[in-house]
This record gives C-alpha cells, sequence and structure tokens, in this order.
C-alpha cells in the first residue's frame, strides 16, 4: 500500500486523556521530533477542556469533530479498545493517517475490518505495541545469535490489580489480563523470533475479577515448532515484566522493570547489561512521525496489531475448548 506523506511537522489530534493518554499528551508538549499536539479530546469535558485552555489546544468533546479538523493531519487513539473500530473507520474516512492503542481491536473480524478501511483509504494504521521499543528488549533481539538456535521463550508480565472498572467489562475491554496488557507478549513473540504461531493452548483463571480474566498462563507453538511460553497477570501488588530466551549455547534474560539484559552459560554469567532506557510513549510517537513523513510503512503495522489478536482469540478459544486450537487470521 502506498501511503501519502504529511507535513514535517505532523499535526496529531489525541483522543483519550485518561491514564495512559495523559502520557501521550505530555510527551507531544516536552517536544517529540517531526510532531506536535494539534488538538485533544475526552470523555469528561470539564477536565478536557481546562487542560486545553490551559495548554492552549483546541479541544473537542465528540472525538469525531477531531478526526475531520484541518489542523489534524494523524489521528491518535488511547481509549477503550471497544472504540478503536469506530474511530478507525472515522479516521479512513477522512483519509487521516492513524496510531491506535493496543490492542488494535476486540476480535480479529473487527481488525480485519480496520485493517482493510485503512488499506482501502490508502492511509497508514499503526498499531502501538510500545513493549517491542523498550531499548533493553531491542538489545535483547540484537543479541540473540550469541545463544545459539532457539530452544523456547519464556515471557512473563505481572502487574497491580486494575486501575479501571472497564477492564472487568467484555464490552468495552474485549477480555481481560491478555488482551488488556498480555497483547504486549504475543507480539513480543513475532518481534523476537520472526514467526507466526500457528497454535495456542492454556488457561484462564478469575482471582479477583468476575467476567474476565486476571491471570492467564498460555503457550504457542511457531511455525518452525518453536514453543514460547506466557504468563500474564493483574493480581499481585508490584510490577515484573521479563523475556527469557533459552538457547542451545546460554540463555538471555531481559529484565525490563530495571532495564537490565543478562547471558548466562551454565551457572556463569558470562554478561549482564545496563541499557540505557527511554519512554517508549515518545519512542513509538516518534517513530509513528518519521514514517509519515518519509512516506514509508508503520514500522508496526495494523496486520502486525491484527496477527497479535488472533493469537489473544486462539488463547480464549483453547480455555474454552479445553485444547490446543490453531491460530486463524480470518474472521
Amino acid at each position: 500500500m502506498r501511503v501519502s506523506r504529511v507535513s514535517g511537522n505532523v499535526g496529531l489530534g489525541v483522543i483519550g486523556m485518561g491514564r495512559h493518554g495523559s502520557r501521550y499528551v505530555k510527551h507531544l508538549l516536552e517536544g517529540v521530533p517531526g510532531c506536535h499536539l494539534a488538538a485533544v479530546s475526552r470523555r469528561d469535558e470539564v477536565s478536557g477542556r481546562a487542560f486545553a485552555e490551559r495548554h492552549g489546544v483546541p479541544f473537542f468533546a465528540d472525538w469525531r469533530e477531531l478526526v475531520t479538523r484541518p489542523e489534524v493531519e494523524a489521528v491518535v487513539a488511547v481509549t477503550p479498545p471497544g472504540l478503536n473500530r469506530e474511530i478507525c473507520l472515522a479516521a479512513a474516512r477522512a483519509g487521516k493517517p492513524m496510531l491506535i492503542e493496543k490492542p488494535l481491536s476486540l476480535t480479529v473480524a473487527e481488525g480485519r475490518e480496520m485493517v482493510g478501511a485503512a488499506s482501502t483509504a490508502g492511509v497508514a494504521l499503526m498499531t502501538a505495541q510500545t513493549l517491542r521499543f523498550t531499548p533493553v528488549l531491542e538489545r535483547l533481539r540484537a543479541t540473540l545469535p550469541l545463544i545459539g538456535p532457539l530452544e523456547y521463550l519464556c515471557l512473563v508480565m505481572r502487574a497491580e490489580r486494575p486501575p479501571h472498572h472497564w477492564l472487568d467489562d467484555p464490552a468495552q475491554a474485549g477480555g481481560g489480563v491478555l488482551l488488556e496488557i498480555g497483547i504486549h507478549l504475543l507480539d513480543l513473540i513475532r518481534y523476537l523470533t520472526g514467526e507466526e504461531a500457528v497454535e495456542a493452548a492454556g488457561e484462564m483463571l478469575q482471582r479477583h475479577t468476575t467476567r474476565v480474566e486476571d491471570l492467564a498462563q498460555v503457550r504457542f507453538r511457531l511455525a518452525s515448532g518453536l514453543p514460547c511460553y506466557v504468563e500474564v497477570s493483574r493480581v499481585s501488588g508490584g510490577r515484573v515484566c521479563r523475556a527469557e530466551a533459552v538457547g542451545q549455547a546460554g540463555q538471555l534474560i531481559a529484565d525490563v522493570d530495571r532495564s537490565l539484559l543478562t547471558r548466562t552459560v551454565g551457572r556463569t554469567i558470562v554478561a549482564a547489561e545496563s541499557v540505557p532506557d527511554r519512554p517508549t510513549v515518545a519512542i513509538v510517537l516518534e517513530a509513528f512521525a518519521r514514517s509519515l513523513i518519509a512516506g514509508t510503512p508503520a514500522p508496526v503495522s495494523g496486520e502486525d496489531g491484527l496477527r497479535a489478536v488472533a493469537m489473544a482469540e486462539a488463547c480464549y478459544r483453547a480455555a474454552r475448548e479445553g485444547r490446543p486450537v490453531p491460530v486463524i487470521l480470518t474472521a
């Protein structure tokens, strides 16, 4: 797909200024190369309008109006994922490129429609799978040849209990912790290995939630036969994010929270590297703007986002049926 270029300083309209959306706005106000904050929209009109007045930014109570504004050259959606489809289709109709927070969609069917709409309109659709931009994980990926052929991957993400009530609402969130934050790890499997998952299995548990899972333990078989194991939860009082790559000639362990990469051979730590960190939201915004200005494909495409959703959908189906199931990209 050919994607039309935009100006050299892309005007971004941000939809959603909650806990995570405020991070996008903060970085844009502080300055991100290649883009600037052109407009904002927030469901809480009083606080949204007050913020916009303080910073001299246009505010729109209705995000649909923001999408059509000429000063908004591209749309950034940081909303509950139940809104992503509608925002994407509206932006495509308006001819606006878009950056949509993960998960791309609630279902494979919705994601396929979104990717198709962007392609038909000739506009870029980038999925904000921010974890793959984490410097220590980029370093792990570059270092993988040092441990020889991979035997398997183990990816873990543990966080505190949900901060938002909508995360326990399937209509808004689509699923539980696997789709909400575990989607990062599913995307990371493809990013680290360059392979597609062909089969999924696992279980979903409800420790403190009533309608969606807050603990998921799943496994994938990749096209080469490589096994990958994922654990994700929102039941603990602290955070852990870790990626372990086990190879025939050693192991790599990336501790994301400490930005530390360790390589071991046998019982010996042969290297421990503290990797300089950067806020991933700022990196993602800069990468999005750079691709728009250059007219090149988005570094994490809508198709990438769709494949992560397909992996999650397969996990839910496997848990319901109690058996491994294929990962299916068609609706």
